[in-house]
């Protein structure tokens, strides 16, 4: 049989799993980061293969 404390535990980890997330995504959308996380967007873009003239 369950322990009926589980219940309870099992609530506050919900809790405490719902505020990191709002707590992640308020820190994600803050305007001070949008900059960073453009340029971390435009990376796969750049084209990282080396040109022949500089390795010639």
């Amino acid at each position: 049989m369950i322990s009926p404390v589980w219940g309870h535990v099992t609530g506050v980890v919900t809790v405490v799993l719902m505020v990191i997330f709002v707590a992640i995504w308020i820190w994600a959308w803050r305007k001070h980061h949008r900059t960073t996380f453009q340029r971390m967007a435009a990376l796969p873009m750049e084209d990282g293969a080396p040109n022949s003239e500089e390795h010639a």
